[in-house]
C-alpha cells in the first residue's frame, strides 16, 4: 500500500497566515513508500500535484484540470482523467517531493485568473499529491494541505498608486491613489475611471463625502449623510435651483 505524508506549505507570510499572489508557494512532501520501500520516479507512472479551491462559503470543492485549464467539480479519488501539475524529486532531501505554485499570472481557458485574492476568506485553496505506480497496481491521493488564501503584495501597503484592482498598466480602465489606515481600511482615494469618450474623476473619503467630475463636464458635490457643504468665503453664481425643505418640485431662485 502506498503511504504519502500530508503535504506542507512553505511561503512568505504576507500577514495573518496568507500568501502573496506574486510570491511562490512551495508544497513539500516527505518520503513516499510502498510498504516499507521508498518509491522513486523510476517506480512511478505518474506523480504530480492537484490544486483545489472553494470559491465561496458553502460552495462545492473544485479541482484544477491543468490540461483543460479549468476548475471542475471535485471527483473525489477518481482523478485519472485530470492532468496534475508536475512534482520534482530531490533525493536525499527531508522532503524529496516538491511542487511550486506561482499564483500570479495563471489563467483559465476563458482568460480569468487561476488563483484570485481572497475576500472575506474566499476563495481558499489546498493541494494534494498524486502518485501511481508504474505497474498500475496502486494509485493514491495524499491528504489535502491546510487551506491557503492569497492577497496582492501591495494590499499590505498603506498607500497605493497605480491602475485599478487586478489591472495591468497597459490595459488599465482606472487609475487610483489610495490611503489606508493601519487596519488597511481605505480612508481616502482619488479615482479616475474611463467613461468614453472622457473620464469620471472622484475624490472621496471614508466618511462618505465625495467630489465627482463627470465626463460631460458637470460637477457633483456630495457631503456625507447628515453633513453640509460649507463655503468659507465669497460665492458667485449665475443661477440656483433648489428643493424646498418641505419637498415637492424643485424651484429656481430668482
Amino acid at each position: 500500500m502506498i503511504t504519502i505524508p500530508k503535504p506542507t506549505l512553505q511561503f512568505e507570510d504576507a500577514g495573518g497566515g496568507v500568501a502573496a499572489l506574486e510570491k511562490p508557494v512551495n508544497v513539500l512532501i516527505g518520503d513516499v513508500k510502498q510498504g516499507t520501500a521508498l518509491l522513486d520516479p523510476a517506480a512511478l507512472a505518474t506523480f504530480g500535484l492537484f490544486s483545489y479551491r472553494r470559491a465561496t462559503s458553502g460552495a462545492g470543492l473544485e479541482i484544477w484540470d491543468d490540461a483543460a485549464k479549468q476548475w471542475k467539480p471535485d471527483p473525489g479519488n477518481a482523478v485519472d482523467a485530470f492532468k496534475p501539475t508536475p512534482l520534482a524529486n530531490k533525493q536525499g532531501d527531508p522532503n524529496p517531493w516538491q511542487g511550486i505554485v506561482v499564483a500570479a499570472g495563471g489563467k483559465d481557458s476563458a482568460g480569468q485568473p487561476q488563483f484570485s485574492k481572497a475576500k472575506s476568506g474566499y476563495p481558499n485553496y489546498s493541494f494534494r499529491a498524486w502518485f501511481a505506480t508504474k505497474d498500475g497496481a496502486e494509485k493514491k491521493l495524499s491528504d489535502p494541505t491546510d487551506n491557503l488564501q492569497f492577497v496582492g503584495a501591495s494590499d499590505k501597503n498603506l498607500m497605493v498608486i497605480g491602475p485599478g484592482e487586478d489591472e495591468k498598466p497597459e490595459q488599465a480602465t482606472q487609475s487610483r491613489v489610495l490611503l489606508k489606515d493601519t487596519a488597511l481600511n481605505v480612508i481616502g482615494q482619488l479615482l479616475i475611471e474611463r467613461d468614453s469618450p472622457g473620464a469620471r474623476v472622484t475624490v472621496s473619503n471614508e466618511a462618505g463625502a465625495s467630489v465627482v467630475l463627470h465626463p460631460d463636464g458637470h460637477i457633483e458635490l456630495r457631503p456625507a449623510p447628515g453633513k453640509r457643504v460649507v463655503v468659507s468665503g465669497d460665492l458667485e453664481t449665475e443661477r440656483i435651483t433648489y428643493q424646498p425643505s418641505g419637498g415637492g418640485l424643485k424651484r429656481e431662485l430668482v
